[in-house]
């Protein structure tokens, strides 16, 4: 039988997505408490706890009472999200939500990318203790950030310079999701545990490829001077785990990582269950992402 959620640790507020899930969570009345390594100014409803996330006990300490933990944290550590689980499996949090927010864990091949390897370990550890009924837990698949990947240049386009960088031949349909539809998607979870319960959640703001994304910026920059490149992403990825292999560690590294199974339909493809109904969140038409792409458009352009 499913449990009522109010009380939520969040961990990793301060971040892209952690600030996007802590509004969404407040926005629905959750007793939010933020585990934080350092003290910090957030809204007046949330209660703040200093966290050391190195120490066991500080953890089993923060989590108590909780009826549910958000990791939204990010570090490359894989040790701390491991310990943050733990406590809360032994403190009797009903809900652990992981710092996933990819591309679908259960695809063959996703979670052996070695840029993955922090998520893995965190679905294997939930998934244990979920195996000896010590807690329950979900994942959220929403692809890539849609808003993060455009204004970064993370998605292969260059706004300003009207550049585009093309995983393989730019075709690939895969979801992208906004940050702000990352964090309703996270905090709606909570309302919806029992249907929610030991399994990823898979959410979208839309399914494109960067072709459709490139002919979206288009129309709003105009048609002219654009250059688009074509890359094998496979030569990239040898070189890429190449580098990691021999300690050359850096955000390349990783992006072409990524890049890669976007490109690769057995990685990374419209998702076969979609959960975006179930959380409350509506698909996205072409003026949408033109809207968005205008937003983020330089005002020297």
């Amino acid at each position: 039988m499913a449990r009522t959620i109010k009380n939520v640790a969040l961990a990793g507020a301060g971040g892209n997505v952690g600030a996007r899930v802590l509004s969404a969570l407040l926005a629905l009345d959750f007793n939010v408490t933020v585990l934080t390594r350092s003290s910090k100014s957030f809204p007046g409803s949330v209660s703040v706890k200093v966290v050391n996330f190195t120490s066991a006990e500080s953890l089993s300490a923060a989590v108590a009472g909780q009826d549910a933990v958000i990791d939204a944290t990010f570090s490359p550590d894989e040790e701390a999200p491991i310990r943050l689980i733990d406590a809360a499996a032994e403190n009797g949090v009903y809900r652990f939500i992981t710092s996933d927010f990819g591309l679908d864990p259960d695809l063959p091949g996703v979670h052996d990318m070695p840029v993955f390897a922090r998520k893995k370990a965190s679905y294997e550890a939930v998934k244990r203790h979920a195996a000896e009924n010590r807690l329950t837990y979900t994942l959220i698949a929403c692809g890539a950030f849609l808003d993060r990947a455009l204004s970064s240049g993370f998605a292969g386009l260059n706004l300003e310079e009207k550049t585009a960088f093309l995983f393989g031949d730019g075709n690939n349909i895969v979801p992208w999701t906004t940050l702000d539809d990352v964090g309703r998607a996270t905090a709606r979870v909570l309302l919806c545990p029992q249907e929610t319960a030991n399994r990823p959640v898979y959410v979208h703001s839309v399914f494109m490829s960067q072709v459709q994304l490139l002919g979206a910026a288009k129309e709003i920059l105009g048609d002219e001077g654009w250059q688009a490149t074509q890359h094998d992403m496979a030569p990239l990825l040898r070189n890429a785990l190449a580098d990691l292999k021999a300690g050359k560690i850096s955000a390349s590294t990783a992006k072409v990582q990524i890049q890669y199974c976007l490109a690769t339909r057995a990685l990374a493809h419209p998702w076969e269950r979609d959960d975006n109904s179930l959380l409350g969140l509506e698909e996205w038409d072409m003026n949408q992402v033109k809207a968005l792409i205008q937003e983020l458009v330089p005002q020297s352009i």
